[in-house]
């Protein structure tokens, strides 16, 4: 390894750290709490140390957000079938956000319950509207989708439907990750929730699935 390579092995090293700390923090007390100094001291580093990395606070959280969402689009992503029915598609992506809130919850409070400032697409990671690395892109191309090839469809604007949806399912979903030890409400098991709400959703704007139970 050349010594070019081992100090740019040592650099992406010490942005993972950097990363992983304003992680802790953030799940520990907010946003809010967030400094570059608390980083600092977290991972026993100088400021300077963290400025090297990163311009300011706000270009930290964009990178610890701009993972977050690469994440979430990887596994609505992940085992898509394109050449299944719509409705199976937009079913299938329902249950991977539902494993996404549960298997990494703090990602999905940062995404959607107490979110960073808003960041600008042109400096997100990310390009905005290619379905492959924008998670709302890929989500609203099945409505899209669906859409096209179902006339029973009653709602033909696919951001309406897409938000419906979505928000339907994260109303389930912010119910389980805050009320999960409530003792004077019994929740049922989230993936049978989100299953079938999935199905109401979609039978309610004419593109019912056939239920499997």
């Amino acid at each position: 390894m050349s010594i070019t390579e081992r100090r740019q092995r040592e650099r992406n090293a010490l942005r993972r750290k950097i990363i992983e700390a304003a992680r802790a923090l953030c799940a520990e007390g907010g946003y809010e709490a967030l400094t570059v100094r608390s980083i600092a001291s977290r991972i026993d580093y100088s400021t300077s140390v963290i400025y090297s990395q990163f311009e300011d606070k706000a270009a930290l959280l964009r990178a610890v957000t701009d993972e977050d969402f690469a994440e979430l689009t990887r596994q609505l992503l992940e085992q898509d079938v394109p050449n299944a029915p719509p409705t199976q598609r937009i079913l299938d992506m329902a249950t991977r956000f539902a494993n996404f809130a549960q298997q990494q919850p703090e990602h999905y409070r940062r995404i959607f319950i107490s979110p960073p400032p808003p960041v600008s697409v042109e400096e997100s990671a990310a390009e905005h509207g290619n379905p492959n690395e924008d998670a709302y892109a890929f989500a609203r191309m099945l409505f899209v989708v669906l859409i096209d090839a179902t006339p029973t469809v009653t709602e033909r604007d696919a951001d309406m439907l897409l938000q419906m949806f979505w928000g339907s399912l994260h109303g389930l979903i912010a119910l389980h990750l805050t009320l999960a030890d409530e003792p004077w409400v019994s929740l049922k098991p989230l993936p049978a929730l989100v299953e079938r709400a999935a199905r109401a959703l979609l039978a309610g704007v004419g593109a019912p699935i056939t239920y499997s139970s």
